[in-house]
């Protein structure tokens, strides 16, 4: 969604929203399908067969959505190779996008939306299947995120009901409530096993769900303190409330500002990845492995507009700052390659012709152990690299052939540090900036 919103600014695409009414009982079964009879209906000895696809059951998501798969192809479209809730029309360049009964839809004329929206309701074919939909002129919203077209031309991503629930979840709604101007302490966050038990009632499962919606969809600048709080889900202590409430109190000054799409005209493809080495340590207990464990980082942008961003503890004990920030390199790589597909194949269909040296794809890494691994030769890899070489050099063979050039960054300008460690207020500010526009 976040590709073709910037490509809906640099293009100047046409859009529409649509809605399937009752989307799920369009769908019709197949025999087999039985329901006991309803309260006030009752005929001993009989129950109902159901014709149509019903809400609660296990499979209505899937019956609805093949039977829009089916018609789409019908129609002429063909499901993406990376995302098969993209679906491509390759004669026309018309592009849909779907998440169950929501669709966007993509085209640089608007007559071509309207005759498919008009092909969709009430089809010529009369072998084809007739959807009742709602229509909007313009993309309005999308799963609860409101999508804003400012005068400047660029758009924005807010949430502002989602952060209202949260804040009254917590009870932080009063006027007189001090807000913080940074979501996370500069100290990483620990398990706490000894400290004070929780003192709020409000259910901290809950909460974190909010949150990871809101960090993941509008809201990059608090997914790092967003997944510390999310590892005590089921152990929370006082002072991981405390740190759940830091995070309202932030987004409680910063309610009215979103994700601002403001894409630079060369549309180049750039991964920026980070680690933070062992950050736990002396925060957890020495006696559990975790406390050593790295956290990574990384942020993909598309003409400099974040579409892809995680801030995680590495999976693996990393013994040296190189070796951490090795693996947070080739994690990122795993979400860059069929990124970069993706983009490839919707430029293809779009007829939009970038400059070759554009479509090299930049991996920004400011660690220079790491970035000499990372471009050495194979035959330069030492012994001692060699234990962990083996399972995170699978990447390397997809650098020439994918374009993929990796290069060094100053630790000042890497904007994946933000998902890495807590940051003081300038250094916040600053990739804040770079990231959310603002």
């Amino acid at each position: 969604m976040r590709i073709l919103l910037i490509l809906s600014i640099m293009l100047e695409l046409e859009t529409k929203q649509v809605d399937f009414t009752l989307a799920f009982c369009q769908a019709k079964l197949g025999p087999g399908n039985y329901i006991e009879m309803p309260r006030g209906f009752e005929h001993e000895g009989h129950v109902l067969e159901l014709k149509r696809n019903l809400y609660g059951g296990r499979a209505s998501g899937a019956n609805f959505f093949n039977l829009l798969k089916e018609q789409l192809e019908r129609r002429g479209f063909v499901a993406s190779q990376t995302d098969p809730c993209l679906f491509i029309n390759h004669e026309t360049g018309c592009m849909i996008l779907t998440y169950v009964d929501d669709c966007c839809i993509f085209h640089k004329k608007e007559s071509v939306i309207d005759a498919f929206l008009k092909d969709l309701e009430s089809p010529e074919d009369k072998s084809l299947h007739s959807f009742q939909i709602r229509v909007e002129s313009d993309y309005a919203g999308f799963l609860g995120i409101d999508i804003h077209r400012n005068e400047d031309g660029t758009i924005e991503l807010l949430q502002i009901g989602l952060i209202d629930r949260i804040l009254a979840a917590l009870n932080l709604e009063d006027d007189d409530v001090a807000i913080k101007l940074e979501p996370a302490s500069k100290e990483p966050l620990g398990k706490d096993e000894h400290g004070p038990p929780r003192k709020e009632t409000w259910s901290y499962p809950s909460v974190i769900g909010m949150l990871l919606y809101l960090s993941g969809n509008s809201r990059p600048d608090i997914a790092y303190a967003v997944h510390q709080c999310c590892r005590f889900n089921h152990c929370a202590r006082e002072c991981h409330e405390k740190a759940i409430k830091k995070i309202a109190r932030y987004l409680k000054g910063t309610k009215d500002r979103g994700f601002i799409f403001d894409p630079k005209k060369d549309l180049r493809l750039e991964m920026f990845c980070d680690a933070d080495f062992a950050g736990l340590w002396n925060v957890e207990s020495r006696d559990d492995p975790t406390c050593v464990r790295s956290r990574s980082g990384m942020v993909i942008t598309f003409g400099e507009v974040p579409v892809i961003w995680k801030s995680k503890l590495q999976t693996e004990i990393a013994v040296s700052t190189m070796q951490a920030e090795y693996i947070s390199l080739s994690e990122g790589m795993r979400e860059l390659i069929p990124l970069k597909r993706q983009i490839e194949e919707i430029c293809d269909v779009l007829n939009i012709v970038r400059d070759p040296s554009i479509q090299i794809c930049r991996v920004h890494e400011d660690n220079e152990g790491a970035l000499k691994l990372a471009t050495a030769p194979i035959e330069k890899v030492t012994p001692q690299s060699k234990f962990f070489a083996i399972k995170y050099h699978w990447f390397r063979s997809k650098l020439d052939e994918l374009g993929v050039q990796i290069l060094g960054i100053r630790s000042n300008d890497q904007k994946a540090d933000i998902f890495t460690k807590g940051l003081q207020k300038l250094s916040y500010q600053n990739i804040r900036k770079l990231l959310m526009g603002w």
